[in-house]
């Protein structure tokens, strides 16, 4: 519960907050920065500590329950589901999702095809050197 204390939305983003919310709760799900079993920060201190009305986040933990993210114990809260062999095409599913609106955004800005590939390709030889950097 004290993991999503980081957590973070952008008001000046297009994505609707709860699509926010709900992509921030998986993303940590699928890496593992909340586990199976970990509790969920309870609705009404989720709300006020993103300044949003609890129905956003009521809205959020019911689309993740029905998605099968988390489940939920009455009086308790909501908590991560186990894992299972269709969290790497639920892995696919959100990578799609943020690749697009990467993809959307850059276009719009008017960024072409090209250089969008460049940046992806500069990006991803950056990181792979700074693990190299780290394993020495």
């Amino acid at each position: 519960m004290d993991k999503m204390s980081e957590f973070c939305i952008k008001t000046s983003s297009a994505v609707p907050l709860y699509e926010q919310i709900k992509r921030e709760i998986k993303l940590w799900i699928l890496s593992e920065k909340l586990l199976p079993n970990d509790r969920l920060i309870p609705i009404r201190e989720f709300a006020k500590q993103l300044n949003v009305n609890q129905n956003t986040i009521v809205k959020v933990y019911y689309q993740l329950y029905m998605e099968g993210f988390v489940y939920s114990k009455p009086g308790q809260g909501y908590f991560v589901n186990q894992r299972d062999k269709k969290d790497s095409s639920k892995s696919e599913k959100l990578f799609l999702e943020l690749t697009e609106e990467y993809i959307q955004t850059a276009t719009d800005l008017g960024f072409k095809t090209e250089c969008i590939v460049k940046c992806i390709k500069s990006f991803s030889n950056d990181r792979k050197k700074s693990n190299l950097k780290r394993l020495e």
